[in-house]
Formats: C-alpha cells, sequence, structure tokens
C-alpha cells in the first residue's frame, strides 16, 4: 500500500509519522517501536543508547562552525493510548493504525490516531536528518510508557542526557509554550467478585439484565476534564441506582440504601467492565447483574425510563452514545453472581469514587487544579479491579485527594494500591531559554505567543530531577480529542511548527553552553 501522506508538507516529517503510525505501540508494550526507532537510527548513522527503563537517546554532533552551540534535548514519548470506535474490532498490539485525510486534518480510521506522541517523535527525528540546517550538538530523548505512569521518565538516571535545554513535544495547542504540568499519581482497588450459582430449583430465580453505555466522546483525562463530557462508568452506575431505586442525579447517586426506596433489589454483579486507560475519560462501560425474576420486568422498566431521560438531556453534547438495556444469561439454573454483599460493595465504591474536577485554580479561571479520573474496571478471576488517575498542580490537594481514594476503599472492603506520584512542573517565565523559544515563536506565527500551564501531566517535572538546573519549555502543533477515537492533528499547524522548531535549533547559538 502506497503512502497516504506524501503530498503533504513538510514532507520529512509526514513520512517518518506515518512510519511510526504503522508500528504498534501500546503503553507497556513498546517493543516494537523501540526496534523501529534503533533501525531508524542504524540506517541514518546515528549512534543512540538505551537504558533499564527502556528510554533511547540519539545524538547528533554540531554542524559545521556551530561547536559552540550547547546541546539541545528534542523530547517525545514513544507508546500512544488505544482506543477504537464503538463496533471497531482492533488489535492495537498487531494492527498498524490506519491513516488518513480528513480536510484540514489527519486521523485514523476508527481509533486513537497517536498524534499524542507520535508527530513529536517525528518532529524529533526529522530534525536529527535535516542536512541543510544550521544546529550544535542535538540529543534526541524518546521516553517509555509515558502515557500510564511516566515509567520512562521515572527511570531515568543522571546522565543518560547531557543538554541543559530541553525541548518537550508534547503539548497540543499552536501559538501557546507551555512552561507548567500538573503532577499526578494512580490509585487501583480490588475487590472479592466470587461467582456462586443463585438459583435453586423450583422457584422463579434470578434473571439477568445487560446494561452498556457505547460512543462516548471520551478525550484527555487532563485537557478535556472539565468540559460537559459523561464517564461511561459512572453513568451505568447511574443506571443501576435507578434500578435499586435511588432518584439521585449523574454522579451522586446511593446504590446501596435502596431497602426503603421501594427499588429492585436484592442487585447482584455479575460483571462489571469500563473504560481503557488511566488517562482517558472512559467511553464504554457495561454490568451484567441479577434481579429476582418476579422484579425483573419493573427493573427493565426503570432502565428503558433512565435510558429515555438521559438520551434526551445529552444527545447535543454526546450525539454518538448508545444506551443498550437487554436480556441476559440463559436458563435460570446457568446463572451465577457475586453475593449480596459483595455486589454491595462494588457499587457502591465505584459510585463513591469521584470523578471531574475537585477544585479550579485561583490564580487561572478556567484551569482546573484538581481531578480525579475513574478510568478503569475489569472484573475476571473472583476480583473485581478498578484504577483511577488523579492530578493536581498542588501537591497538598493531590495528597488529600489520594488520602481520601485510600479511605473510600478501605471503607468498603477493597485492597488498595498506590503508586508513587509524579512531580508537577513549573518553569520561571523569564528563563534564557523560553525567551528565545518565544521570540523564534513569534517570529514565524501572527498574533501573541501565550505561555501557558495544562492540567494534563508532562514528564518535565521528571528531568529536572534527573539534571538539576535545567530549561524546559514544551510545544506541540493543534491536537485535538487525544485520547479518543476521534483524535485529530491539523496539517497547517504541524507545518507552522515545523519552521519554528528549525528557528529555535538555529538560534541555540544566543545561548550559554
Amino acid at each position: 500500500m502506497g503512502s497516504v501522506l506524501a503530498s503533504l508538507q513538510p514532507a520529512s516529517v509526514w513520512s517518518i509519522f506515518e512510519e511510526i503510525a504503522g508500528v504498534p505501540r501500546p503503553s507497556t508494550k513498546e517493543r516494537k517501536i523501540r526496534e523501529w526507532v534503533k533501525g531508524w537510527a542504524r540506517a541514518a548513522g546515528i549512534p543512540f543508547k538505551e537504558d533499564e527503563a527502556g528510554n533511547i537517546l540519539l545524538a547528533k554532533d554540531a554542524a559545521p562552525g556551530c561547536g559552540r552551540f550547547p546541546v539541545l534535548v528534542l523530547q517525545a514519548h514513544m507508546d500512544m493510548v488505544c482506543q477504537s470506535a464503538p463496533g471497531r474490532e482492533f488489535d492495537f498490539e498487531k494492527e498498524p493504525i490506519r491513516v488518513k485525510i480528513e480536510g484540514k486534518t489527519v486521523m485514523a480510521d476508527g481509533t486513537t490516531l497517536g498524534a499524542d506522541n507520535g508527530i513529536g517523535m517525528a518532529y524529533a527525528l526529522a530534525l536529527l536528518a535535516e542536512q541543510d540546517m544550521a544546529h550544535g550538538p542535538l540529543e534526541v530523548l524518546l521516553t517509555a510508557n509515558e502515557e500510564t505512569g511516566f515509567g520512562g521518565a521515572l527511570g531515568l538516571k543522571e546522565g543518560f542526557f547531557t543538554g541543559r535545554y530541553l525541548l518537550n513535544l508534547d503539548s497540543e495547542s499552536q501559538g501557546e509554550i507551555t512552561i507548567g504540568s500538573a503532577g499526578g499519581g494512580n490509585t487501583e482497588y480490588s475487590l472479592p467478585a466470587n461467582l456462586v450459582p443463585v438459583n435453586t430449583p423450583g422457584n422463579n430465580g434470578f434473571k439477568g439484565i445487560r446494561l452498556s453505555v457505547e460512543g462516548l466522546l471520551s478525550g484527555h483525562s487532563g485537557v478535556q476534564i472539565h468540559l460537559p463530557r459523561l464517564n461511561a462508568i459512572k453513568l451505568v452506575i447511574e443506571g443501576l441506582a435507578q434500578v435499586a431505586g435511588s432518584d439521585g442525579a449523574h454522579g451522586r447517586s446511593d446504590v446501596h440504601a435502596v431497602r426503603d426506596r421501594g427499588g429492585v433489589h436484592p442487585l447482584l454483579v455479575h460483571s462489571f467492565e469500563g473504560g481503557s486507560a488511566r488517562n482517558a475519560i472512559p467511553a464504554q462501560a457495561s454490568c451484567v447483574f441479577l434481579v429476582p425474576g418476579e422484579r425483573w420486568g419493573d427493573a427493565m422498566k426503570r432502565l428503558e425510563r433512565w435510558k429515555t431521560r438521559v438520551e434526551g438531556e445529552w444527545k447535543e453534547r454526546e450525539p454518538k452514545m448508545a444506551i443498550d438495556v437487554s436480556p441476559a444469561g440463559s436458563h435460570p439454573g446457568e446463572i451465577s453472581a457475586c453475593s449480596e454483599a459483595e455486589s454491595d460493595a462494588i457499587l457502591a465504591l465505584l459510585d463513591e469514587v469521584p470523578h471531574g474536577p475537585i477544585a479550579f485554580s485561583d490564580e487561572l479561571p478556567g484551569l482546573v487544579q484538581t481531578s480525579n479520573n475513574l478510568a478503569v474496571v475489569r472484573s475476571g478471576n473472583g476480583s473485581v479491579n478498578a484504577a483511577c488517575l488523579s492530578r493536581s498542580f498542588s501537591d497538598d490537594e493531590l495528597g488529600e485527594l489520594r488520602e481520601r481514594l485510600r479511605g473510600i476503599g478501605l471503607k468498603h472492603g477493597a485492597r488498595v494500591e498506590q503508586d508513587a506520584p509524579y512531580p508537577g512542573w513549573s518553569e520561571d517565565p523569564s528563563s534564557p531559554f523560553l525567551s528565545l523559544v518565544r521570540s523564534r515563536y513569534g517570529s514565524i506565527v501572527t498574533g501573541e505567543v501565550r505561555l501557558s500551564a495544562v492540567h494534563a501531566g508532562l514528564e518535565c517535572g521528571l528531568f529536572t530531577k534527573a539534571n538539576p538546573g535545567i530549561q524546559i519549555a514544551s510545544v506541540g502543533p493543534n491536537i485535538g480529542d487525544a485520547h479518543s477515537p476521534g483524535e485529530w492533528v491539523s496539517i497547517e499547524s504541524v507545518g507552522t511548527l515545523w519552521r519554528v522548531l528549525r528557528g529555535i535549533v538555529e538560534g541555540m547559538g544566543t545561548l550559554e553552553g
């Protein structure tokens, strides 16, 4: 098959990006992309090294006459978030991303595109390959496992890269230079979920129902967490609350205090699945559950009424949302589920874990200060496991939220595991490197070049720990709906930023070595 993006400029960037898109690279399963990078480097005659965390560093000496330039580090991450559209069967560990041109953007065919951060990788490698550019010594740092906890950056040893100026290529808005990002950390829960037969011969027994939600907009849990987008896991919990008898609004249901509300009980969980990645707002979720046979019809009617109401309320903001309510299971003797106590604990935990913004910044109106994304739920092998990602610009607020999440888990009998949080990052607005980046950016684009902070996490805070005193700025082209099947990158902005990057590289001689 020929190139899809061959007509786009700059040709070197798009050619490399299309090759990268053809290499499977889910987070934590990056062997293929690491091998591709090393093969590319060998073919280009560029030295490289790899560390124990899976990071790769490529290096190129200065061009003639540029030996006095200080070393510039160009940094991107190798992995991508993997999500596919409803009904789209796709094996991200084996299949290439199928890119396409849609108007003024490049998208994928029914999956995430991986412009986050494949386009950053393409920029960095294309700059290494440039032959007609005045450049000082260049280092390209490609990190591993960024999307699921900054594993590569956490594993960096001091001295792996030597440059004192680093340009992170993982931002997503043309005309902005990112100089700050939130810190964050993961929380994982595990609850017992032992499936046992619940029917006895001769009685009406229990009957099963499957409630599923698909097609939500989803999005990046840092960039889009404040937008009016539904979380599929929370929406399923809301539906179950209607069966149980609660009239609570979305996100504030009370699924286990139902005895006095005329609900259908007991509600026994057979399975619960939802979400795909910790840093993506869940686009789909489903729960198979059982109710007493004589109340099955009532439960179905409650769900249908709830479905009609939700679809009406959200049809403008979630246009592709699909809620399905259907019978589940075969004959009663084959139906199994968790006990009532285990079911109550599972649903109560998922109900109580918060999702969305927790606090907003006092200094920057509209900027989320602290948030939590209830991201993934999986059931099987005698347990239900859930994971969430918390973010904050405040270390104290992040710590308080993580303690709250731990307390929720312990309250409902869950095993709780929390990894070490990664730090936020704040760059000095008066740094010489930032001044260079800003001036070269301003010479290319019209209008004001803005300095910004993002609620999303960037690896920059960890680079400052590995190389104290380093100066960092982060830039990127226009990327939309990252971490969702609707992800796109603007063709024009890719070309604009390429000119900016060349200008920065050629301007490094104005800085001290």
